[in-house]
């Protein structure tokens, strides 16, 4: 982590340790020492990204809900056509900015060209919450999990049960965005720890079960003889398990970061598996998000500009906490966990100078 102000040191040590192998240098936020004019009455506009992943789905959808429920006005829900499409998102985001809203809510495809975009918001009087993806800059509040740090979290359970040695497929994310990178950060980390492992191959799931299945079988009809783990950016567990079962192979240790009720319900009911995975809490994401905006405006005053939680690794040691036998093996649901795992309000109040609660 970078932070060169040592603004982390203030707080407990458990938040600290989230922002193991986080790459954003940690900035005092812009937004401090701000509150709304309003006491009631707020407006919002959303800038999201498509409904690619169910994840992403998921998670606006509770950004949206959560906000009706405590009588904001969306005056503006925007997202591009297609998750690759940054002009428009960035067009998207100016269309909002020039509604004046209270509150932008953004998932920034690209969050460089970003930059420039939110502190137009901040000479404007209007706090950016970045939802998910965050942006390297004081003028933006980014609500998110370490990605980098869970990835390499199963990434490292996963090349253990393996023994730290092997062929492995790679399945990427979306190319280019954030979160592809960040999982790519992780897996590299413990990567570079394994020199006997072997990368035999890799292709594109962009974040989608079905993408994910069908590139992966893809892949096993040229190599019958399978791999030894595959390591993936995120939410693809479930396709890919489905890959080698339709393969008719053995299906290997997968990294099953953003983990589904399907897959995790068969890891549990194949004790032997070795399980390494994350949680996926995407409604209690897109809460907290909304928590943070209202939160900005009504002066509780954000210490940073980097809200960081890290995420809840599953394994068979835990699993029985979060899955259920009963669960179909072909259901692609989150498994989200409890609500009080991802910042729960004590957690989240340690984000804040003057939290209400």
């Amino acid at each position: 982590m970078s932070d060169p102000s040592g603004l982390l040191a203030e707080f407990p040590e458990d938040i600290v340790n989230g922002f193991n192998l986080w790459p954003y240098e940690i900035r005092k936020s812009a937004w401090a020492d701000y509150a709304s004019e309003k006491t009631e009455g707020y407006t919002a506009a959303l800038v999201g990204m498509p409904p690619a992943s169910p994840f992403i789905a998921t998670m606006t959808e509770a950004i949206r809900s959560s906000l009706e429920a405590e009588g904001v006005e969306i005056v503006a829900d925007f997202a591009p056509d297609d998750p690759s499409n940054v002009p428009l998102q960035l067009q998207q985001f100016n269309e909002a900015l020039a509604l004046k809203p209270d509150v932008i809510i953004y998932t920034p495809i690209a969050p460089e060209p970003s930059i420039d975009l939110v502190k137009q918001a901040f000479d404007a009087g209007i706090p950016v919450i970045a939802a998910q993806v965050p942006i390297d800059s004081e003028y933006a509040i980014s609500v998110t999990r370490n990605v980098p740090l869970a990835v390499a979290e199963v990434t490292a359970g996963t090349l253990g049960a393996i023994g730290g040695k092997g062929s492995v497929l790679r399945v990427q994310g979306i190319p280019g965005i954030p979160n592809t990178t960040f999982a790519d950060l992780g897996t590299d980390a413990i990567l570079d720890t394994c020199p006997e492992v072997k990368v035999v191959g890799e292709v594109t799931g962009f974040f989608q079960p079905a993408t994910a299945q069908a590139e992966v079988l893809k892949f096993l009809s040229t190599n019958p003889a399978g791999v030894d783990a595959v390591l993936q950016s995120g939410t693809m567990g479930l396709g890919i398990y489905n890959a080698f079962v339709e393969s008719g192979l053995e299906v290997p240790p997968i990294a099953d970061d953003g983990a589904t009720q399907g897959f995790s319900a068969w890891a549990l009911q194949n004790a032997d598996y070795p399980y390494f995975g994350t949680t996926t809490p995407s409604v209690r994401t897109g809460e907290v998000v909304a928590e943070v905006a209202l939160r900005t405006l009504k002066g509780e005053g954000p210490k940073i500009n980097q809200i960081v939680q890290p995420s809840v690794i599953v394994t068979q040691d835990n699993l029985a906490d979060y899955a259920e036998e009963s669960w179909k093996i072909t259901d692609g649901a989150d498994l989200a966990g409890s609500p009080d795992d991802y910042e729960p309000t004590e957690r989240l109040d340690q984000f804040f100078t003057n939290p209400a609660s």
